[in-house]
């Protein structure tokens, strides 16, 4: 009786695996529109003219900070981003100033671009690899905790199957001149959005310095899996900076789909915009006399009995009876 049935429960088995293999498989490349495929930097002097992209290097994964000068949950946000870079220096952390109608000097319309391409709606909040978001500085801590998972199941970039990416060359007339980059996508012949960017260290501002700013870039350009390319970035490294590089970065065509990073329930509101602090008001002289006469005016019923009666001389009346002193004189006559 067994004999009869144990070739189909093998059987069942082994389909039941395969089904399971392949379903798994399927999950495991399984894309999302939106993520980040690909991404190379490319450190450069900012006392040098021109190079090629020979010391180019593939990161593992990109964490993209929406940030602004303004934003004080900010600052604690990118304290951890210094953490991050002494944890996994290999990680590519890009600080996107976005909130281009504030006084932020470190603003770009570029950065702005990429805010509302990944419905971002508050500052601080961080997108990793072009899916993952945190919001605040409330889930920010479970970045390394996300950056561990990615890499246990095998999502280090470059995804498989993405073109590769290269820097061919780039060169600058001068320090202050613009940076062109020669660049090149090689691969399948699928749709993808290309950006190229400057991102530079210790950006100074009036009470700041800070590290991974966004300085330049061309972002969203939809590109195929095979274009070869050349950019001007409209940068000038010599404001301040240190430590500039070139960073590409590939993503897949299409509005995103993101996922949240983290289950940690928000502390509180993010700030979505900055608003203007209110003019001081200042007040017409003209309007100042005019009430002080009011006033004036309003007090004088009071000061017509209350005067007078501060400086009217008094005698005792007759009626009025001695006082101590002159009983002492009545008696002495």
């Amino acid at each position: 009786m067994l004999r009869k049935w144990f070739a189909p429960l093998v059987c069942a088995l082994l389909l039941a695996s395969l089904a399971s293999l392949s379903s798994a498989s399927q999950a495991g490349d399984e894309s999302h529109p939106g993520e980040i495929v690909n991404a190379i930097q490319l450190p450069i002097d900012w006392e040098t003219f021109q190079g090629d992209g020979s010391a180019a290097v593939s990161v593992p994964h990109v964490v993209e900070l929406h940030t602004a000068t303004w934003c004080l949950p900010c600052r604690s946000v990118e304290s951890e981003m210094g953490d991050l870079a002494s944890w996994w220096p290999a990680v590519l952390v890009i600080a996107e100033h976005s909130s281009v109608d504030s006084p932020d000097p470190l603003a770009l319309e570029e950065s702005q671009q990429l805010k509302q391409h990944y419905d971002v709606t508050g500052w601080p909040t961080l997108i990793v690899d072009g899916h993952w978001k945190l919001l605040g500085e409330s889930q920010s801590p479970d970045l390394t905790s996300l950056l561990s998972n990615l890499t246990a199941e095998g999502a280090d970039l470059p995804l498989a199957g993405a073109p590769a990416l290269a820097i061919d060359s780039w060169s600058r007339d001068c320090l202050d001149c613009d940076i062109t980059v020669g660049w090149n996508v090689s691969g399948d012949g699928g749709e993808y959005l290309l950006d190229i960017m400057v991102v530079q260290d210790r950006m100074h501002t009036t009470a700041l310095t800070l590290d991974d700013v966004l300085r330049g870039a061309e972002v969203l350009r939809p590109v195929n899996g095979n274009e070869t390319g050349s950019t001007t970035l409209a940068v000038n490294l010599s404001e301040g900076g240190e430590d500039a590089r070139l960073v590409l970065l590939l993503r897949r065509a299409g509005t995103p789909e993101t996922e949240a990073g983290s289950q940690t329930p928000l502390a509180s509101a993010l700030p979505a915009e900055w608003f203007a602090p209110r003019e001081r008001e200042e007040t017409d002289s003209t309007m100042i006399l005019l009430i002080g006469a009011l006033l004036l005016v309003l007090m004088v019923p009071a000061f017509r009995h209350t005067v007078p009666a501060l400086f009217r001389s008094t005698r005792p009346s007759e009626a009025d009876p001695p006082t101590g002193v002159q009983r002492e004189s009545s008696e002495e006559e």
